[in-house]
């Protein structure tokens, strides 16, 4: 067995303040990794969790039916059908795997998760460079606030791209977004940067960083 890739995946729920209760559905992280067709484990470990800082504008305390929690997963791509299966944990080994995905559930707050792909069997050495090649966020269309990203690498022998991101994000955010949230996919360059709070402003499409402030004192 040999470690052939390793990356990493955050995801930020930072609360929607225009409704109540302000935590309306999870937020997903997700990162895929394009390898070489073979046996792979792969492992998810979340890194860090951290709790919303309260208070917020309009959210002076925490939902009560939402607590901070945080949940990494995996999943293959099948090398020869490419149909994708999610097994409910965060290690699990496949037999013939040509992408590996991880996961990251959030409840409240922020998490990371770091996810490291093994080959199983007898197999030379070959960890190889990871290279980012999509980047994508889906968003709701009239709050800004973001539901889903993916960021899609590989591996330096992986073979040709053939994962529609825009697709892939947009149906992975429907299966946990509010029903009747209006979703739009937005690419960036390059992941938001873990630990701090983003939100798509619904007129210029633009990516804002949302900085807390101060509770006013009497």
């Amino acid at each position: 067995m040999d470690l052939i890739a390793s990356t990493d995946v955050a995801a930020d729920n930072i609360l929607d303040y225009s409704v109540t209760p302000a935590a309306q559905s999870y937020v997903i992280g997700e990162h895929i990794v394009r390898i070489p067709r073979c046996r792979v484990l792969a492992v998810a470990c979340l890194s860090d969790v951290r709790p919303p800082e309260y208070p917020f504008p309009q959210v002076p305390s925490a939902p009560w039916h939402y607590s901070v929690a945080a949940h990494s997963f995996v999943g293959f791509r099948h090398g020869g059908t490419g149909v994708w299966e999610y097994p409910t944990a965060s290690r699990a080994e496949h037999d013939d795997c040509k992408a590996v995905s991880f996961r990251v559930y959030v409840g409240q707050g922020w998490a990371a998760v770091n996810g490291l792909v093994f080959q199983t069997g007898l197999v030379p050495p070959q960890y190889g460079r990871v290279t980012l090649e999509d980047y994508r966020l889906v968003f709701d269309a009239i709050t800004g606030a973001i539901h889903f990203t993916l960021a899609v690498s590989r591996t330096e022998d992986a073979g040709e791209p053939d994962l529609d991101p825009d697709e892939y994000a947009l149906a992975a955010a429907r299966e946990v977004a509010p029903e009747g949230v209006q979703l739009r996919v937005r690419p960036l360059d390059r992941p938001l940067s873990a630990g701090r709070h983003f939100r798509v402003d619904a007129a210029s499409g633009a990516v804002v960083e949302v900085v807390q402030r101060e509770p006013k004192t009497r």
